[in-house]
């Protein structure tokens, strides 16, 4: 999210796989998927795309996520690392508008249910710390070992260069009638620009309007399957190589005409 509100309030609630998510009710919106936080994060940002074959590999990974949120995405990047006992370097920066309250995030039951209590707490408290530090990238140092968490708390359209390239970007903003400035042409140029060029990227939203807007800003893009009971979501890359497998969406007819 990126509403920078100090007035912000947070609600937990439980998702039929049982974990745990935040619902916010001046958006009217939950950070999750009700019928499962972790179920759908899953689907949609670590299953596609060969990120797991990635950290069976060890291959280095940097990742940009759009909309830190309950940090449920670093937990699970996490918990792949340790089940898989990765040596991947990986550097993790993330950008939120409106940071809930440390303890409402070590309420949460997503690191403990993922055996991350210890280290998720203490990287909590650093990162209470930092949350008077507004529109600017700052380093977090490790979260375990192996990840090292990069964060800029501000707006979307405070964001700027992140600290690396990256090859993995998580977008995960609220929806564009909460959230719009997260899904800006502006911003998905931007996010393209601060990309390799074997980067992807993954988002639970399907609409035609994203979609177009991706490819407006130089994006090859794909369609896919969506989570529980959603029925596509979207996969994005600088070249349909790093697309394999997946059914490319095409520009509009409309689109083609009137640059014609």
């Amino acid at each position: 999210m990126s509403k920078n509100d100090p007035t912000h309030e947070f609600e937990i609630r439980p998702t039929v796989d049982g974990s745990d998510t935040l619902f916010a009710p001046e958006f009217g919106q939950h950070y999750h998927n009700p019928n499962g936080a972790l179920a759908e994060s899953q689907h949609v940002f670590f299953k596609p795309l060969g990120l797991i074959p990635d950290l069976l590999c060890h291959r280095p990974i940097t990742v940009l996520e759009i909309g830190f949120g309950t940090g449920l995405n670093l937990l699970i990047l996490a918990d792949w690392v340790k089940r898989l006992r990765s040596k991947s370097e990986i550097r993790y920066m993330s950008v939120e508008g409106f940071m809930a309250p440390t303890e409402t995030l070590k309420t949460l039951n997503h690191a403990c249910s993922l055996g991350l209590q210890a280290p998720w707490e203490s990287f909590v408290d650093r990162l209470g710390t930092g949350q008077k530090d507004h529109n600017s990238w700052h380093s977090l140092g490790l979260f375990i070992p192996n990840i090292t968490v990069d964060l800029l708390l501000g707006p979307f359209e405070a964001l700027t260069t992140p600290p690396a390239k990256a090859n993995v970007l998580f977008h995960d903003p609220f929806s564009p009638e909460s959230n719009p400035e997260g899904w800006t042409l502006e911003l998905f140029e931007q996010l393209r620009q601060w990309s390799t060029e074997d980067a992807t990227l993954r988002t639970y939203a399907a609409s035609t309007a994203c979609r177009q807007t991706l490819i407006e800003a130089g994006w090859i893009v794909g369609s896919a399957k969506g989570a529980l009971g959603k029925r596509e979501m979207t996969l994005a890359a600088h070249s349909a190589d790093y697309l394999p497998g997946v059914k490319l969406v095409k520009k509009r007819q409309e689109d083609y005409t009137s640059s014609t």
